[in-house]
């Protein structure tokens, strides 16, 4: 439809800022789903198998499907029909008991195709787990090389090789015949045999290569390809990363996400516990002492006391180089319980795991899908928001197992139903769903571009979400096995 046909009050909850205006409004026909979709028979669907028992037989899985794909398939459900190091990572690794070869296939997927070199196109990095596995004659690859300059495969990402390491850590700790895959042989990008020791080796060193830089000590995202993607992290959209008067990080200095030192955190220890593994032990000790710097580091530069106390979304750095907190209130900060870091009798952790739950459940944070990207009373919040007030299920489901972790089981059993609840809703496993104050989990309808003339840009503000979305398949699965119900049929 014309975007001055449209009425945006029948468009639920959409407001824009002085600075905005609509650039077009767009309402695909609806997709009728109507039958109670089944989170095993999904997950076969993205991992390529035919059975159960194939599971990660023919290799990691893709990002997200459509229920029906093909040559109809609309354009904006066919996005993510591809590897993606980080969400194949994440969807194995909540699986690895169930599904341990699904684990060991994304494991070995990703360093055949880990970096070896510099590559500014690429933003290629030794040891760098890659972003996006495109061919780079995919009708989308192709739009991305000539509109960016991207090359392929993609690097832009900082937190999948932290989450690469816990995930070889964490099947390696299954049993001591699982550690023997860190002598598993594999070829890597330069054509070269290297055994599995090899590529842990390249993401430890790179995780520390960029600690030891950073004059803070935190590990920092800035796109090296001047139109690589500017937040390298899950919460990629341009807007995600801003201050509480809604005015946007400075990309032009380094940006770093609480998140991702959550995740680098454990990735230290758990090489720690590799080396050991591999008889290391002088450097096993020595990544455990990085990593207790860097505990110091997180607690110290990620916290504030204002607002009752939170976990800063990350920090950016003015034109100087000076350090600032992005002081605004995300589901972020949940990641940091699914962790170590938080874990012991100190009073202060006490506080703080205390302090977490209970912003998260707040009215602000907590709908009833789960909790919200973006707190409802921070400046840049919208519902139907891609990163900035919507609910994304695989967070949701992070959230919850870390408060099973610290033993808020009340709150982790609330956040569990709000997961089973948004498929129940929408008979789908969505990217996200909206952060509204609707009853009812609902997916957004439209596609709303906007003109946004401070950042002299066109903002995609809204669109529909994904239908099956490994993240939001494993999330529902792993909650079903947790409760108990069989892995192992196709009706879960």
């Amino acid at each position: 439809m014309e975007a001055d046909r449209v009425n945006i009050d029948i468009i639920p909850d959409l407001t824009l800022f002085p600075y905005e205006s609509i650039a077009s409004i767009t309402m695909p026909p609806a997709r009728e789903l109507t039958n109670l979709p089944s989170s095993l028979e999904q997950l076969l669907r993205l991992t390529n198998a035919k059975t159960i028992e194939d599971i990660g037989n023919f290799g990691p899985s893709v990002a997200s499907l459509a229920f029906e794909t093909g040559a109809d398939t609309p354009d904006h459900l066919a996005l993510y029909q591809i590897l993606f190091g980080r969400d194949s990572l994440y969807t194995a690794s909540r699986l690895i008991k169930p599904y341990p070869n699904l684990s060991k296939a994304t494991i070995l997927a990703l360093a055949t195709r880990q970096g070896l070199d510099y590559h500014a196109a690429r933003e290629e990095e030794p040891g760098r787990i890659l972003h996006e596995a495109r061919d780079e004659n995919d009708p989308i690859a192709r739009d991305l090389s000539d509109r960016l300059g991207w090359g392929w495969p993609y690097y832009g990402s900082v937190d999948a090789t932290p989450e690469y390491i816990r995930t070889l850590a964490s099947y390696c700790r299954l049993s001591p015949a699982n550690a023997e895959l860190l002598s598993h042989p594999y070829v890597d990008l330069a054509g070269e045999q290297r055994i599995v020791a090899d590529s842990l080796r390249l993401a430890t060193d790179w995780i520390l290569t960029r600690l030891e830089k950073n004059p803070d000590g935190i590990l920092e995202f800035k796109a090296a390809l001047p139109s690589g993607i500017e937040n390298q992290v899950w919460k990629d959209s341009w807007d995600a990363y801003h201050h509480a008067d809604g005015s946007l990080a400075n990309h032009n200095q380094g940006i770093a996400s609480i998140e991702v030192q959550v995740a680098a955190y454990d990735a230290l220890l758990d090489s720690a516990e590799l080396y050991d593994t591999l008889g290391d032990f002088d450097q096993a000790s020595e990544l455990r002492t990085r990593a207790a710097r860097l505990k110091t580091t997180i607690l110290t530069l990620f916290w504030t006391d204002e607002s009752g106390g939170y976990f800063v979304l990350g920090t950016d750095r003015d034109d100087d180089g000076s350090l600032r907190q992005l002081k605004i209130r995300t589901s972020n900060m949940g990641h940091v319980l699914d962790s170590r870091l938080l874990e012991g009798d100190d009073p202060d952790l006490i506080d703080k795991r205390a302090k977490t739950v209970q912003q998260l459940m707040s009215p602000e944070m907590l709908n009833v899908s789960g909790i919200r990207t973006l707190a409802s009373d921070e400046v840049l919040f919208r519902p139907g928001a891609y990163h900035n007030g919507s609910v994304w299920t695989f967070d949701t489901y992070k959230i919850a197992q870390g408060m099973h972790r610290h033993e808020f089981f009340e709150e982790a059993a609330h956040l569990d139903d709000c997961c089973l609840g948004v498929v129940n809703a929408t008979l789908a496993f969505p990217e996200y769903v909206r952060g509204d104050h609707r009853p009812q989990p609902s997916m957004n309808r439209y596609i709303i571009d906007l003109n946004d003339s401070r950042a002299g840009r066109i903002n995609r503000l809204e669109q529909p979400p994904q239908e099956v979305q490994a993240w939001t398949v494993a999330a529902i699965l792993a909650i079903k096995i947790r409760r108990g119900r069989d892995a192992n049929t196709l009706h879960n």
